[in-house]
């Protein structure tokens, strides 16, 4: 009688595409396989490093500016309305110009690297992305700039890829895949979040030279922003005392709080995002125009909300702001957030992300210290907790988000806090049975694919 043998898992297309490259990235030798991933990560460094500093020098003269016009009554009030026009008239013309910078950018990397989208013109993509996020920031708009980050870096690793194989690179998993890591920890100064972000969002599987490949990708990369440019901690919090044994609990009921608020977070995103695919009255530019118009009477009624004019995320750390306050501002700038981004403008989740569990992690730790279960040197501590586990929550990659934290703000002491808070935050997220951020975006491209196809 014969033995009964398991079946095995058959492989899908998307797998065996990965395992092909992998065999492919170990034909180019050790050699060809670390100056290529150095040239990855030098250039996406370099590239980025300069889109955070003119991000930095950009938005703190258009703050200056708006500051004085606010000052000059109506005739401020029609410059604001001009610029704001002219920015939302460039953002357009570049979508146009290409489609394939819409948004956050990172979908469309992770299906480009499935196969599942049209291969990118890399130098096209770069500078058509450089160009509209900084349009969209530089407009106030609720975006970020780290999904945009990662997709410059896929097209950078492209454009490093062809240097070699010519046009062949575009449907190279490892470029895009080298590319996106560099982009990642560029953007946030971040290696291991980098990492692990291609493990848990993009699905890459890797092997000793995939794993080679992308680290060396990344820590080039960081050297560049570090090292080179010189760029700080995103989020140097200074009162990160250690929690003792006997407050840990506490994590317990903060992560599930930032668990349920960052599932609600993500509803609203996609809700409002298909829900204004679906809207016959917003198409064309004016969808686009929408968050434009906002950030205009934002800048008027609720400035607080918008980057430059209210706290940031270091700001948050032992605010004057009352629970009040935190509470209305966590509402106003995500609702923000979902209707820039709903609007297809070049921008990321990302950022606005972190923001708002900065806002509740503000509110979350202020009521902590109200009833004496932390001190004020632990203030930072159970901010970047809460960060951690809300950022989790949404885009559920919990070591990314532990990871990211960590690297940001330096909190490396609290190392297991951090990590406790992810994990319970992103289970929480589970329950619920939301879906993550990214998979839903996904989805939604692919569905626009077929309606394509069908018409």
């Amino acid at each position: 009688m014969k033995p009964i043998l398991p079946e095995r898992t058959p492989l899908t297309e998307d797998l065996r595409h990965q395992f092909r490259e992998s065999q492919l990235l170990g034909a180019v030798g050790a050699i060809g396989l670390v100056l290529q991933a150095v040239a990855i990560g030098l250039f996406s460094g370099l590239t980025i490093g300069i889109f955070r500093l003119a991000y930095s020098t950009l938005n703190a003269t258009s703050v200056q500016r708006a500051t004085q016009w606010l000052d000059m009554g109506w005739r401020g009030l029609a410059i604001i309305a001009a610029c704001l026009a002219a920015l939302c008239l460039l953002s357009g013309l570049l979508l146009r110009i290409e489609p394939m910078i819409g948004g956050s950018g990172i979908p469309q990397v992770e299906l480009a690297q499935a196969g599942k989208y049209p291969p990118m013109i890399w130098y096209r993509v770069l500078a058509a992305k450089f160009l509209a996020t900084l349009t969209s920031l530089t407009a106030g708009l609720s975006v970020g700039r780290e999904g945009p980050c990662i997709q410059m870096g896929a097209a950078i690793g492209v454009g490093v890829g062809s240097f070699f194989h010519g046009r062949h690179a575009q449907d190279m998993h490892r470029y895009l895949s080298g590319g996106a890591v560099a982009g990642m920890t560029s953007a946030f100064s971040s290696p291991i979040a980098g990492v692990l972000f291609a493990i848990e969002d993009m699905r890459i599987v890797l092997d000793r030279r995939m794993f080679l490949f992308l680290f060396i990708a990344a820590l080039t990369a960081w050297a560049s922003v570090s090292g080179i440019l010189n760029l700080p901690l995103v989020m140097p919090f200074s009162r990160l005392e250690i929690l003792s044994l006997g407050q840990t609990w506490i994590i317990l009921p903060s992560s599930c709080l930032m668990g349920a608020l960052g599932a609600a977070y993500s509803r609203a995103l996609i809700g409002c995002t298909l829900w204004e695919d679906r809207c016959t009255q917003l198409t064309g530019w004016k969808r686009l125009a929408l968050p434009f118009f906002f950030s205009g009477a934002l800048l008027y009624a609720y400035p607080t909300v918008l980057v430059g004019f209210g706290p940031s995320q270091v700001g948050l750390e032992m605010t004057s702001l009352t629970l009040a306050s935190l509470a209305v501002l966590f509402l106003v700038k995500s609702a923000f957030s979902c209707l820039s981004f709903a609007s297809g403008a070049s921008g990321g989740i990302l950022m606005p992300i972190l923001m708002a569990g900065a806002v509740a992690g503000s509110a979350c730790a202020k009521a902590l210290l109200f009833f004496g279960l932390i001190s004020e040197p632990q203030y930072g501590t159970a901010m970047a907790a809460c960060i951690a586990g809300f950022f989790s929550a949404v885009v559920r990659t919990p070591l990314c988000a532990a990871a990211l934290l960590l690297e940001m703000t330096g909190a490396w002491s609290s190392f297991p806090v951090i990590v406790a808070a992810s994990l319970i935050s992103g289970w929480i997220a589970d329950a619920t049975g939301t879906r993550p951020v990214y998979e839903c975006l996904r989805n939604r491209i692919l569905e626009q694919q077929a309606r394509a196809r069908e018409a």
